[in-house]
């Protein structure tokens, strides 16, 4: 691989030039974009070797075109250049969604050319060129999806390009790839979405702004993203998306269930386990456990206890518990 053609230099693909080119100098860096300004940028801050400013030009020479932009500017993309790549050139992308990605490639692009769809999972909180780093890949899994005719060369190629990114490459089948983000990412982005409707749409929202503080921030940041690019994961993987919109809406009908339980007297039997279970499924997430791993309980404790003393440290848990009123602590209060 001695020459790589970056279609779109905003954060992801600035990142990847400067991440390449920080790597090894022996690959050739020419970036494309249809922003002049945003191409010129990417030049003066060293994120490509050089610019073109017609498609055929970037693209005629390079062993990988990678097209870093909004899913549904790739289909024009790919039938513009298809007949300038050279013959065992490979093609790749970065785009949320999958399925959709990989039947236009098949479709447009020609026998000779190989395609693999690609995913950085990386670049969450961060947007713009501005922000674009060599590191921001360095760890990340990368998941890959070869096309079912991509040559051998083709694929061992892409996977060069991701581990010169820092990133580690993961093949995996395109529905389980497209049904896992729609889970953890672009379902999300409705949910983020619902958030912000539902505050703004109330008549009171001009006062109950001032009472939003980082936990609206946060739950709201994926509304805040660019709604085109937001429009366009939708209308790619929407059959995906509502089958975990489903789940979601479910899962806030039992919590909506047992919040309407509770009352004054008696123990919280319903809300309490449901609020917990999500507690410790995201300290699992967040230590890295699977959540087919057994904990161990303390006689007296909980696995909530469990596992933040394995992976909070007993000083700490100790102090949450105190804080949250521990029936333990309680007791031995009591005594």
């Amino acid at each position: 691989m001695t020459q790589v053609t970056i279609i779109g230099l905003g954060l992801i693909g600035s990142s990847m030039g400067m991440a390449i080119r920080s790597a090894r100098k022996n690959v050739k860096v020419i970036g494309f974009d249809h922003n002049s300004a945003v191409q010129n940028r990417a030049k003066k801050t060293g994120a490509i070797d050089d610019d073109e400013w017609r498609l055929d030009k970037a693209v005629k020479d390079a062993d990988l075109v990678v097209l870093a932009v909004p899913v549904l500017e790739i289909p024009v993309l790919l039938e513009n250049m298809a007949g300038w790549l050279k013959p065992g050139a490979a093609v790749t992308d970065t785009a949320t969604t999958k399925a959709r990605v990989m039947g236009w490639a098949a479709e447009k692009l020609p026998e000779s050319v190989g395609f693999i769809g690609g995913h950085p999972l990386a670049g969450g909180g961060l947007a713009g060129q501005d922000a674009a780093h060599p590191d921001l890949f360095v760890g990340v899994s990368y998941p890959l999806m070869p096309a079912p005719r991509a040559p051998e060369k083709c694929v061992q190629t892409v996977v060069e390009f991701v581990e010169l990114l820092g990133a580690r490459p993961r093949f995996v089948d395109v529905a389980e790839h497209d049904s896992y983000i729609a889970a953890v990412s672009n379902g999300p982005v409705l949910m983020s979405s619902a958030l912000v409707l539902t505050a703004a749409k109330s008549p009171a929202w001009a006062e109950i702004s001032k009472f939003a503080s980082s936990e609206f921030g946060d739950l709201s940041r994926l509304a805040g993203m660019d709604p085109e690019t937001t429009h366009g994961i939708c209308k790619t993987n929407p059959d995906m998306m509502l089958h975990w919109l489903d789940s979601y809406l479910a899962e806030l009908t039992d919590l909506r269930h047992a919040l309407a339980s509770v009352d004054d007297e008696g123990d919280d039997d319903t809300l309490k386990p449901l609020l917990t279970t999500a507690y410790e499924q995201r300290l699992r997430w967040t230590a890295g456990v699977s959540p087919e791993t057994e904990m161990p309980r303390d006689d007296g404790g909980t696995m909530t206890d469990a596992m933040g003393q394995l992976f909070l440290g007993g000083g700490v848990m100790g102090r949450i518990r105190r804080g949250r009123g521990h029936k333990n602590d309680d007791q031995k209060f009591q005594n």
